[in-house]
């Protein structure tokens, strides 16, 4: 753990102590079921029964447990399961691979550090994705809206973000899969994330009030040319731009688009009965190993 992962680790430490008060169960959530979960003798990958459909969530070294409790729920929530791609975000330790490969014995570990030499032939013909994605200060977002578009060679495309858990069935996801994706589908916020532009304008707040923990869309639906028109409009030196970029980048350029219900796919709200999906963003982060890895833990003892 370097001294930023440090800083952050401190900094939940305090959240789960004074805001949550729950300090002990954070401890115990993260550093002793997490322990024991990764030394567990099985694998939690279902065999793939769709073959037009890639899967893809982005992983660090930092978020490890998170990832592994994120994905192992996720399979149990998902019925339309195609092939996973995880994508390294350059920090992964091989042993962390291991882990990986002995749960998901089938998964494709993609090296987001390559991306660029590996598909600069076809980049060229969209130099403007390229600079982004070239650029350091965004390339950690921009490689979640871009990656997966030219890395899968399938029809249909879904991201999820490593800081969900998966508490029921995703029916309205296999739904869509199920009809070839005619919609694209995006998670809703609670408010608005505005993206602002260069002419003093900003992103109509109804395209900003979309969330990337989980996107689908079939690749025809991903306007390449819409989303260079994007970036060109993009104001660059805008502060607040910087964390939305790929969300409100995936909201402006895909088509057919609508959100999930926010009530079976949350963000804000306390996992429920209902709660088929919680988002657990920086601000809640605690939360995951709270809340969520102790109501998993405990369904997981039941079951």
């Amino acid at each position: 753990m370097n001294y930023e992962d440090l800083k952050l680790e401190f900094f939940y430490l305090r959240k789960a102590c004074f805001k949550y008060r729950s300090f002990s169960k954070y401890i115990y959530s993260k550093y002793v079921v997490c322990r024991g979960f990764t030394k567990l003798n099985k694998i939690f990958e279902k065999p793939i029964n769709n073959s037009d459909l890639s899967m893809h969530i982005f992983a660090c070294r930092r978020d490890f447990k998170m990832l592994m409790w994120s994905l192992e729920s996720f399979y149990k929530a998902i019925g339309e399961v195609g092939e996973l791609y995880i994508h390294n975000n350059s920090n992964l330790r091989e042993k962390d691979k291991k882990i990986l490969k002995k749960f998901f014995p089938s998964c494709h570990i993609v090296e987001t550090g390559n991306f660029q030499m590996e598909y600069k032939d076809i980049l060229k013909k969209h130099w403007l994705i390229q600079k982004f994605r070239a650029e350091k200060r965004w390339a950690r977002f921009f490689a979640k809206l871009i990656d997966p578009y030219f890395v899968s060679p399938k029809k249909y495309r879904l991201i999820i973000d490593s800081d969900l858990l998966w508490f029921r069935k995703a029916v309205d996801i296999d739904k869509e899969i199920n009809n070839g994706c005619q919609n694209s589908i995006m998670m809703r916020n609670n408010g608005v994330c505005p993206v602002y532009f260069k002419n003093n304008t900003r992103l109509d707040d109804k395209l900003a009030s979309y969330n990337s923990g989980i996107v689908l869309y079939k690749k025809e639906n991903l306007n390449l040319d819409k989303l260079g028109e994007y970036l060109q409009k993009l104001d660059e030196n805008m502060p607040d731009n910087y964390h939305f970029i790929e969300q409100a980048g995936y909201a402006y350029c895909l088509t057919n688009l609508r959100g999930l219900s926010k009530g079976a796919y949350v963000i804000g709200d306390k996992a429920g009965e209902n709660t088929v999906v919680r988002h657990y963003t920086s601000p809640r982060r605690p939360l995951f190993f709270i809340e969520g890895v102790g109501k998993l833990h405990k369904m997981s003892r039941v079951n």
